[in-house]
């Protein structure tokens, strides 16, 4: 608040005791004059520019504590401010890292198509060389029955012609 200075102290001096005297004349109910009324004005108008001086202050001091709170504000809004550019950062690199992620997901789904047709096309070699095992197996097996049924036969005729030389 603002201190009265020296020359508002003799002005409310110098205008104190007439005040006093005006406000007894006023209580006798005598009539004022116009330099009572003026001396009232100039009691009433300084009463005014200290009331409105008190107020600047009050303002004044309002809009200190403003600005150190906007300071403040503006202090909190930096931090959040970086704390979003880092969460920013954060969300680019997870960004990032699906992205890799991804590519490394298409090329592993690559290989495996890969690994696909590599594996259709030996299940069809596989499948060509069943067939031609199956038949030669089928081969091997005929030429076993026939030379297992000739030498059958070869052996009973000869058993037979043994038989018919030996009783004879």
């Amino acid at each position: 608040m603002k201190k009265n200075t020296k020359i508002e102290n003799q002005l409310l001096e110098m205008i104190q005791p007439k005040i006093q005297f005006i406000e007894n004349k006023f209580s006798t109910g005598e009539a004022l004059s116009e330099q009572d009324v003026n001396t009232l004005l100039i009691k009433s108008a300084f009463v005014q520019i200290n009331h409105l001086d008190e107020r600047i202050d009050s303002i004044a001091a309002d809009i200190a504590q403003l600005r150190l709170d906007f300071c403040e504000l503006e202090g909190k809004f930096m931090q959040l401010e970086s704390r979003f550019d880092k969460l920013e950062n954060r969300l680019v690199n997870l960004e990032n890292r699906l992205v890799n992620l991804e590519n490394r997901l298409d090329k592993l789904e690559n290989r495996l198509l890969a690994l696909e047709v590599r594996f259709e096309a030996f299940e069809a070699r596989f499948e060509t060389m069943e067939a031609r095992l199956q038949v030669s197996i089928e081969k091997a097996i005929r030429t076993n029955i026939r030379w297992t049924l000739g030498l059958i036969t070869f052996s009973l005729t000869l058993i037979k012609i043994v038989e018919l030389i030996i009783l004879k």
